[in-house]
């Protein structure tokens, strides 16, 4: 009675979803036909929004993978639709309301959207949340407003981390949340392939020519561009499709159904091409250390040392083999040709002439201080347009040496939370979830070297995600312990 009652429900809701379908196509063209294309589609978009925001209330899980999805895709949609599209703004809204959905949903159910935070990575967190909120405080700050712009962001990152922990109940959840990150990441990596072969749109080629500031961040010398796909920027891009190639790549050694194998290592490739075309210098860097990771943690595995010597071919190939003329290739040596980075120099240099500044402001310059934040929120402050150019040395210079040690203390719990779950696990299929995790988290934590990598979209919905799934895997495996034990008893 129970079954044919969800499924009668199931079919309602689908009956339901093809109405306003049909009857959002007809409003819409109408709405076009009479407003005009621009006003009609914001009208559409805007019916469109508050359906998704309204049904993102009723099932937080639909809203999570929604915002999750969103990140891939809203610079694009940007892209497609000007300049004046709230990109952050509408991030931010999605993810509320999904929160929202969330404790509604516990709130009738009298369960707490807590319940699963009971870890150290839940701890350390807040006491951090805790350390940024009384920066409000720090004498070095001119701006309320851009402390409140951070604090906001990073209670962001929280929401998506607490939303992780109550929906990742089970294992096929997880199974789920995985499928969908190949998928997605997928598809980006195959769009900037195809940016690659065939050429940008034209609206892509008139957005890049909008700012000239962005044509030469984007231009190589030869006259082709590097490539960003849907995503924010060819750093971003990068850095994303390096993560996922890692997660994924790990997944696919790990399989033995062999038409599963080969699918993934075909996702791997097109991420593999996206991070070579997105010309970052960064993701080059961190692929290569995420293998070296997954290398010294599985070193006894006999597939892993086949793969080793594939790794270590291919990479003596690509840097100093004899192929010349390739603009990628030339690139990706010179990641691993330190000496001649000339970028690389320039951020070395602004790191020696910041130092005795860290060392004399003990909690940092303030929240919001540096970069263009600083130009437009504490105008006049020392820091404001001093390019940090790394998620280290921002965290450094506004929130002080205090704040550094603190988020390199996060980090390293982070990681050993993963490498002690990996080997406490006897499941195979738990202990390649947490390796592919762990190095995943470590290709973004290296990426924080020389990028602000965390803090962007869409890599923070993988990072706080991950987070919550390294908390979650180990719940539930010591809650089917428990069971296991009782039946034994």
């Amino acid at each position: 009675m129970g079954n044919y009652s969800t499924l009668s429900k199931r079919k309602n809701l689908q009956v339901f979803i093809i109405l306003v379908t049909f009857v959002l196509v007809i409003v819409s063209t109408y709405l076009i036909y009479t407003l005009g294309s621009t006003i009609g589609f914001v009208v559409f978009a805007s019916i469109i929004g508050i359906a998704i925001g309204i049904y993102s209330l009723l099932n937080y899980e639909f809203g999570f993978y929604f915002c999750l999805g969103l990140g891939f895709v809203i610079f694009f949609l940007g892209r497609i639709i000007g300049e004046w599209f709230p990109i952050g703004v509408i991030v931010d809204i999605q993810i509320l309301l999904t929160f929202l959905g969330l404790l509604i949903h516990k709130i009738t159910r009298r369960d707490s959207i807590f319940k699963y935070s009971n870890h150290i990575i839940s701890y350390v967190y807040l006491f951090y949340l805790s350390f940024l909120i009384l920066q409000i405080f720090n004498p070095n700050m001119f701006s309320i407003a851009g402390w409140f712009l951070i604090v906001r962001k990073f209670l962001q990152f929280l929401l998506v981390y607490i939303l992780g922990l109550n929906l990742f109940t089970n294992i096929q959840k997880i199974d789920f949340f995985f499928r969908f990150i190949i998928i997605i990441s997928t598809l980006t990596g195959l769009y900037g392939c195809y940016q690659e072969w065939f050429g940008l749109f034209q609206f892509e080629t008139d957005w890049i020519f909008s700012d000239s500031k962005r044509v030469g961040l984007y231009m190589l010398y030869d006259g082709t561009f590097r490539i960003f796909s849907t995503l924010s920027d060819p750093a971003a891009f990068g850095i994303t499709m390096a993560s996922c190639f890692l997660l994924v790549l790990i997944i696919a050694i790990n399989l033995k159904n062999r038409a599963h194998k080969y699918f993934h290592l075909l996702a791997c490739i097109f991420m593999l091409l996206g991070v070579a075309y997105s010309g970052t210098r960064t993701s080059y860097f961190v692929i290569t250390v995420g293998i070296l990771l997954y290398i010294m943690m599985t070193i006894s595995n006999r597939r892993t040392l086949i793969f080793a010597g594939i790794f270590s071919a291919l990479f003596v190939l690509i840097v100093w083999g004899p192929i010349y003329g390739n603009t990628t290739i030339n690139r990706i040596r010179s990641t691993f040709e330190f000496s001649k980075d000339g970028s690389l120099e320039v951020r070395d240099i602004n790191r020696k002439n910041i130092q005795p500044y860290i060392y004399s402001h003990p909690i940092g310059g303030g929240l919001a201080t540096s970069g263009a934040q600083g130009m437009q929120y504490n105008p006049g402050h020392e820091l404001a347009g001093f390019p940090p150019d790394s998620g280290y040395i921002k965290a450094a210079i506004e929130t002080g040496w205090v704040g550094f040690l603190f988020q390199c203390l996060i980090y390293f719990i982070i990681l050993r939370s993963g490498v002690h779950g990996y080997y406490s696990s006897n499941n195979q299929r738990f202990k390649t979830y947490y390796l592919a995790i762990l190095v995943c988290l470590f290709s973004f934590i290296i990426a924080q070297y020389s990028q602000e990598a965390i803090a962007q979209i869409p890599s923070f919905f993988l990072f706080y995600s991950s987070l919550a799934l390294i908390v979650r895997l180990k719940q539930i495996s010591t809650e089917k312990t428990d069971q296991f034990n009782k039946l034994s008893v």
